[in-house]
C-alpha cells in the first residue's frame, strides 16, 4: 500500500482528470440545451458559445466536485475516494440529462419552483409517470455509471502527469468569458446574452453598476425596468384600501369546477358532453385565457386577480385573497375538494391561508381516485349541510394533468397511448395517441363533473347558485410543430387558453367572444354576488367580464419567467430583454409599443406599499 502522502498527491491528480472527464461528459449532454431554441449563429456568437460551456461547467464542476478533494485531504484511501467520485461525477451528469429533457419538453430548468414542488412532500403525486419511464431512466442512470467506473479505474491506473497547463487554460476561458459578458451587458448585445438564458443554474458576471460610476454609458432599455417587477422586499399593499361591501339579503352560493390542464378548444359533445349540455344554460366565453401556463399561476391569477409576479410576496406574507376574505366576512361556509394535495403547490399557505381545517388531499393512489374521491365528498357535503347555509365549494380536478382514468372505464378515442413516455416526446411523435389518452381523461372528469351537477340541480341548488366552470391552464400537443407538450414552457393559446362558463338563473345563456381572463372572474362574483362596490382596479388587473374591452395589455405568468400579451403578441421577459412572438410561438422581429410595458409594469407593481425602482 503506498503511503499516505503519496496517495494523496495521486489521488490528487485523479481528481483533475475526473474534472476534465466530468466537463467534457456535460458538454456533450448541454448541446442538447441548443436542439430546441434558435441561436444567433454567427462565428462570433459561436465563438462565445464555446468559451460560455467549457467556462459555466467548469466553474459548476469544480464547485460541486469540491467536497471530494476534502475528503482526499482527510482520508485519501484510493478505495474510498474512487467510488465516491465515481458516483458524484455520474449523479452531476445524470441531474444534467433530467434538466435537459425538462428544458427540451418545457423551456425551462430544474429550478427553485420545481425544486420546491419536488421537496414539498407531494412529489409522487404531482409528477406521475409510468413504470417504463423510470426503467428508461434507470438504464440510462446505470450506464452514465458505468462510463464513469471504467473512466476512473483507467485513469487511476495510468495517471501519472499533472493536468495543470489545462486548469490554466480553462481558467484563462472563465475569465475571458466574464469579460465578454460584461462587455455584452453594458452595450445590450443581444446574440450573446441570450446563448447565457439557455444553461442551468447559469450566472454570469455584469458590472453595469460600477460602469456607470466610472462615467461609462450602459444600456437603458425599458425592457430591463421588467426584470425589477419582482422586488419581494415590498410590502403588499394589496386590496389598496379596504372594501365596501354590503351582503346581499338573498346570497347565492357559489361553486367553482376547475379542471387541470383543460384546454380552450376541448369543450364539446363529444369530449365533455356534461358539461357541453350545461353550457347550454350557462353565459360562454370563447376567447378566455388563464393568468399562467401552470397550476400554480392559474389558480393564483383566479382567486387573488392580479399577476403572478406577486406569487413570493404573497407567499412570504401568507396573504389571502380578497375574495375568499369577503366570503368569511359573509358568513358563507367555505369547502375546498381539491383532488390533489392542497400544499403543492401552497394552496394552503396562499388561497386558503385564512381556512382553518381545510381539506388538504383525497384519497386514492392516482388522480382519477382522487377526482372520484373528490366528488363523492362533494356530494356528502350537500347532503349533510344545513339547509338554510350559504355556501362557497371549489372542485379542482387533477386526472387530465396525468392523462388518467379508470382501467375500467370506455375509453372511447382512440388509437390513445397506454402510457406517457416522456423520454419519446419529439418533434416525429404521434400527437393523436396522447391527445386522445387526454381526452378520455376528460371525458371521465367530465362524467364526474356531470353528478355534481345532478347532485345540484337534484337538490334543488341550481335556483341559488353561481357556478363557474374552467381549467387553470392548458394543454399542448405538439400544436405548432415546435416540440412543445404539456404545459408551462410557452404562453402560447394552447397552453393559456382555457374554456370557461359562468351560471347564474339571473343570466340568459349566451356566447360571448371578446377576450376575457381569469383576472376578470372574481371582480365580477364581489361585484355581482357579494355587493362589493369598490372600483375592481383596487384589488385586480382585471375587469367584469361582461365589461368588453379594456383587456389589451394581459400580463401572464410562470415559475421563472413572465409574459405580456397584447393583441396576437406574447412578449416573454427574460432575465437579459424581452423575446416577441406571434401566436403560433414564432419569434417576431417587432418591439412592443412603450404604453404596453408602462401598462404591464403598473400591473406588476400596483399592489406594492412600496413600489420597485424604476430607471426615469
Amino acid at each position: 500500500m503506498l503511503p499516505h502522502a503519496e496517495n494523496r498527491s495521486r489521488l490528487l491528480r485523479w481528481w483533475g482528470w475526473l474534472l476534465l472527464a466530468a466537463i467534457l461528459f456535460e458538454l456533450v449532454v448541454a448541446t442538447r440545451y441548443f436542439e430546441v431554441v434558435d441561436l444567433d449563429a454567427s462565428p462570433a456568437a459561436l465563438l462565445f458559445r464555446g468559451a460560455m460551456l467549457l467556462a459555466h461547467f467548469t466553474t459548476v464542476t469544480v464547485l460541486l466536485l469540491s467536497p471530494l478533494l476534502a475528503v482526499i485531504l482527510l482520508c485519501p484511501r484510493p478505495s474510498l475516494v474512487i467510488p465516491l467520485g465515481v458516483l458524484c461525477a455520474a449523479t452531476i451528469v445524470v441531474a444534467l440529462l433530467v434538466d435537459t429533457q425538462v428544458y427540451q419538453l418545457y423551456r425551462f430548468h430544474i429550478n427553485a419552483g420545481v425544486l420546491n414542488l419536488l421537496l414539498g412532500g407531494a412529489a409522487l403525486d404531482t409528477f406521475v409517470f409510468s413504470s417504463v419511464v423510470y426503467a428508461q431512466a434507470a438504464s440510462i442512470a446505470a450506464a452514465v455509471i458505468l462510463i464513469f467506473a471504467v473512466a476512473a479505474r483507467l485513469s487511476w491506473r495510468y495517471v501519472g502527469r499533472s493536468v495543470g497547463r489545462r486548469a490554466t487554460a480553462r481558467a484563462i476561458t472563465v475569465l475571458s468569458f466574464h469579460g465578454v459578458h460584461i462587455w455584452a451587458a453594458a452595450v445590450g448585445y443581444e446574440p450573446l446574452l441570450e446563448q447565457t438564458d439557455v444553461l442551468t443554474m447559469r450566472y454570469a458576471a455584469t458590472a453595469n453598476r460600477f460602469l456607470r460610476k466610472l462615467g461609462v454609458n450602459v444600456r437603458d432599455e425599458q425592457v430591463v425596468m421588467a426584470g425589477r417587477v419582482n422586488d419581494r422586499s415590498a410590502l403588499l399593499s394589496y386590496p389598496t384600501r379596504p372594501l365596501a361591501c354590503r351582503t346581499p339579503d338573498k346570497p347565492f352560493n357559489i361553486v367553482v369546477i376547475l379542471i387541470d390542464s383543460w384546454r380552450y378548444d376541448e369543450l364539446s359533445a363529444q369530449v365533455t358532453p356534461n358539461i357541453e349540455s350545461f353550457a347550454r344554460s350557462s353565459v360562454r366565453f370563447v376567447d378566455h385565457y388563464s393568468g399562467g401556463n401552470a397550476t400554480r399561476m392559474g389558480v393564483f391569477s383566479l382567486f387573488y386577480s392580479i399577476p403572478g409576479t406577486y406569487w413570493h410576496s404573497v407567499l412570504a406574507e401568507r396573504q389571502g385573497p380578497v375574495f375568499i376574505d369577503q366570503l368569511l366576512r359573509q358568513n358563507y361556509d367555505v369547502r375546498v375538494f381539491r383532488s390533489a394535495p392542497l400544499y403543492s403547490p401552497e394552496f394552503d399557505k396562499t388561497v386558503f391561508t385564512q381556512l382553518k381545517n381545510v381539506r388538504m388531499r383525497s384519497d386514492g393512489s392516482h388522480p382519477a381516485a382522487w377526482d372520484r374521491d373528490l366528488t363523492d365528498d362533494f356530494l356528502a357535503y350537500l347532503d349533510s349541510r344545513p339547509a338554510n347555509s350559504t355556501f362557497f365549494a371549489l372542485l379542482f380536478y387533477d386526472a387530465p394533468h396525468s392523462f388518467d382514468y379508470p382501467d375500467d372505464y370506455p375509453a372511447s378515442f382512440q388509437p390513445a397511448a397506454s402510457h406517457i413516455n416522456y423520454l419519446g416526446l419529439n418533434k416525429a411523435a404521434n400527437r393523436l395517441l396522447l391527445l386522445n389518452q387526454y381526452r378520455n381523461s376528460l371525458h371521465y372528469v367530465d362524467s364526474l363533473v356531470g353528478e355534481a351537477l345532478a347532485g345540484l340541480r337534484n337538490r334543488g341548488l341550481l335556483e341559488r347558485s353561481v357556478i363557474v366552470v374552467t381549467g387553470d391552464h392548458g394543454q399542448e400537443f405538439n400544436d405548432n410543430l415546435q416540440n412543445y407538450w404539456g404545459h408551462g414552457s410557452n404562453f402560447t393559446r394552447y397552453q393559456t387558453g382555457v374554456p370557461f362558463l359562468i351560471y347564474a338563473p339571473v343570466l340568459a345563456p349566451h356566447v360571448r367572444e371578446y377576450r376575457t381572463t381569469h383576472f376578470d372572474v372574481m371582480p365580477t362574483l364581489m361585484r355581482d354576488y357579494l355587493g362589493c362596490t369598490d372600483s375592481f382596479s383596487t384589488h385586480s388587473v382585471g375587469r367584469p367580464l361582461f365589461d368588453a374591452g379594456g383587456r389589451e395589455t394581459v400580463v401572464m405568468s410562470e415559475y421563472t419567467d413572465f409574459a405580456i400579451m397584447h393583441a396576437d403578441r406574447i412578449a416573454v421577459i427574460r432575465k437579459h430583454g424581452m423575446e416577441v412572438r406571434g401566436a403560433a410561438h414564432a419569434e417576431v422581429d417587432v418591439r412592443l409599443d412603450a404604453k404596453v410595458i408602462e401598462d404591464a409594469l403598473e400591473q406588476s407593481t400596483r399592489f406594492y406599499k412600496r413600489a420597485p425602482l424604476v430607471p426615469p
